[in-house]
Formats: structure tokens, sequence, C-alpha cells
């Protein structure tokens, strides 16, 4: 993996058209160095295999060239002429050969002819690997008339042929030198004509990295679409890539609704907390208020002990007994009656009294209660601001120039 940031990517030796042609240049090298070296090796493999069968044929062929020179007369003074004309042309062929005459011609030659046949001699054989092959000449019956000495069928000469793996790689080398010129020009025109081809194909996929590299700069527009030029597997990128602009765009809308529903909403819950926040302070401060006045009418006012209560009632039980012993005036049994109800009437406004306290107590903690509720709204109506204003960011650098120039 190769890290984004890494300054080598975009270069121009990073380019896909120069590794494409660069790989195709080595493809087609080696393909040419294995093809050469294939040749060697058959050229080998025919050395070791079909080496001593050629030498073979080549003897049968010289001995045969031998025997045409003989049936000529003044074959011997003939051949003088013709045997160095046969070891150039087999030489050039590639061949190493011997013509060795036998004692019996030796003598026959020097006898008729005042001469000493020396044939081609092999003794200054290269060195080097090789495969031979020898054929002996026989006297036939056209050949007594100047190896007068032979008999029929007598050994007249050898002929020795060798063939030699230096020479087969040297002609393998000479053959190959010509090829391997059309080869590198050959190489060479491929790989231009490869460049052409790979800039005309790759028309598309440049101009669907030109449209890629402007989405990817910041705030880039959403509105670059490329361009269908094919039908093949470039077309299918770049149709796939505009329904794929075409999805974020929508989706980028629908964002920008959704933001515009939010912002709305938020603004409501502000007017709203706005109003109950001043209702719950209202309401608050009356309670605390009324608290507040109550305590002190208390304080103004003290409530009457318990101590108070037991007197009275002890007061009244006494005079309930005097009454009853003196039997008293009816006056003071009505007197008496009243003052009961005045001791029941108050002892039943104090325990009112304590109630509303205890409720408006009740209420002060609520509305506490109350306060911090409405506190805590305020921090996520904060909290609630916030993601309204990522969001707003985000459309705007998803938005295209023109919307954000509209907007």
């Amino acid at each position: 993996m190769i890290d984004q940031n890494s300054p080598s990517i975009g270069r121009f030796d990073k380019s896909f058209l120069i590794h494409m042609i660069r790989d195709f240049f080595l493809i087609l090298v080696l393909v040419t160095v294995l093809e050469f070296s294939l040749k060697a090796a058959l050229v080998y493999y025919d050395y070791r295999a079909n080496g001593t069968e050629q030498a073979e044929e080549v003897a049968q062929d010289l001995a045969e060239n031998v025997r045409s020179i003989m049936r000529n007369e003044g074959g011997p003074v003939a051949a003088r002429t013709m045997y160095p004309i046969l070891n150039e042309n087999w030489t050039n062929l590639g061949y190493a050969i011997a013509i060795e005459p036998a004692p019996v011609t030796v003598r026959s030659i020097e006898q008729n002819f005042d001469f000493t046949p020396q044939g081609i001699p092999g003794d200054d054989w290269p060195a080097g690997r090789y495969q031979a092959a020898s054929v002996d000449v026989r006297a036939e019956p056209f050949c007594l008339a100047c190896h007068t000495e032979a008999q029929v069928g007598d050994v007249l000469g050898t002929v020795t042929v060798r063939t030699y793996l230096a020479e087969d790689f040297a002609k393998w080398f000479q053959d190959i030198r010509l090829t391997a010129i059309l080869a590198a020009g050959k190489i060479v025109l491929h790989s231009f004509l490869l460049l052409l081809i790979l800039r005309a194909r790759m028309q598309p996929l440049w101009s669907l990295r030109s449209v890629v590299s402007n989405l990817a700069r910041a705030y880039g527009r959403l509105d670059h679409r490329a361009e269908i030029r094919t039908s093949d597997e470039f077309g299918v990128l770049a149709r796939d890539l505009n329904l794929f602009l075409d999805r974020i765009t929508q989706i980028v809308a629908e964002l920008d609704t959704v933001l515009a529903k939010v912002v709305s909403a938020n603004d409501a819950i502000i007017a709203v907390q706005g109003d109950l926040r001043r209702t719950v302070d209202e309401v608050a401060s009356g309670l605390r208020q009324l608290e507040r006045d109550a305590m002190l009418g208390a304080k103004r006012e003290p409530r009457l002990s318990q101590a108070w209560f037991t007197d009275i009632r002890a007061t009244i039980a006494d005079l309930d007994d005097g009454l009853a012993d003196r039997g008293g005036a009816e006056a003071a049994t009505a007197l008496l009656g009243n003052l009961r109800d005045v001791v029941a009437n108050a002892e039943a406004q104090i325990a009112a009294s304590e109630a509303m306290f205890t409720r408006l107590a009740d209420l002060g903690d609520r509305s506490e209660a109350l306060k911090g509720s409405m506190i805590e709204m305020t921090r996520l109506e904060e909290r609630l601001q916030g993601i309204i204003e990522t969001c707003s960011t985000l459309v705007r650098r998803l938005r295209t120039d023109r919307d954000r120039r509209d907007s």
C-alpha cells in the first residue's frame, strides 16, 4: 500500500502509460532473447542428435564427388585442381574435410604421373567439439586405368568429415545478427504503436481522472459530469460515476431540506423556551413571595401554642363542672358553647395554615426543579445549535458554487 500523501503519486515516471510501454518493451526483449536462446538450444540439440548423421551424409557426397573426378581421364591431375575448391566450398558450409590417399594410390600416381598426390590433408584440424564420419573410396573398374597397382575393391583413399559445434553456433550467430537488427526495429515500432493505441484508448480514463480531480479539491463543485465516449469498461465507469454524483447531489438536497427543518424547529423551541422561562420565573417568584408573606404574617400574628389550647380546655372543663354544681344560668351555658366553637375554629384555621405552608413549600421546590429542567433544556438547545452549525458547514462544503452564490 502507498500512503495517499506520498509525493510520488501523480509523477510522470509513475504513469500507467509509461509503465505499460516499459513492461511491453521488456516483454518483447525477453521474448526475443528467449527465441534466440531457443534457436541456440535447437542448434545444440541438432548437433548432438544429428551431427554424426549429417557428417556421414557429407562424407558420402564428398566421396561421390571424388568418384566423379576419377571417372574423367586425367583424374589425378584434375583432382589437384578440384580438391582446393571442394575444401573451400565445404568449409564455407561449416564442415572440415580431409581426403587422404591410400598407399596404393600414392604409388600408382607417382609411377604414372610423376607427382605425389596430397589430397586434402587432415593434419591441421581445428580445435573444439565435433562429430566425425569417414567413408572409404574403393577402386572400381574405371579406376584401374590410373591406379594401376590397385585391384577392384581396394581402398584408394579415405574421406573424413567433421562437423564442429563452434561452426554451428557461428552459423547461428551469423543468422541472428540480421534477425536481431530486425527484431530491435520491430520492438521499437511495436512500442511506438502501443503508445499511440494507449493514448487513444486512455482518453476516456484521463477525462474521468479530470472529473475526479475536480471533485477531490476542497469545496469542489458537484455538478461536474464525466463524458461517456465509449461503450467499454471506461464508458461503464463514467456512467457509474455520474450515477454516484447524482445520488450525492440528491443526498445533499435532502440534507439541506432536513437542515432547514431542524433550524425551523430550533427557532420554535427557542421561542417556546423563552415564553416558558418567563412564565416559570413569574410563577416561582409569586410562590416565593407568597411563601414569604405567609411566613411574615405568621411572625406578626404568632399562632397559639398547644399549652394555650390545653389551658382553655381545662378552663372550659372547670366551667362545666362549676355550672353543673351550681346549676348555672343559661347565658353561661351559651357562652361556654361559643367558647368551644372559637377554640375549634382556631384549631381548624391553624391546621389549614399549616397545610397551606406545606403546599407552598412543595410548590417552591417544584418550581426550582422546573428551573433546573429549563437550564438543561438550554444546554440541549446549545448542543442542537452546534449540530446545526456542523450540518450547515457540511452542506456548504457539498453544495456547488452556484448553490452557494444563490444562498
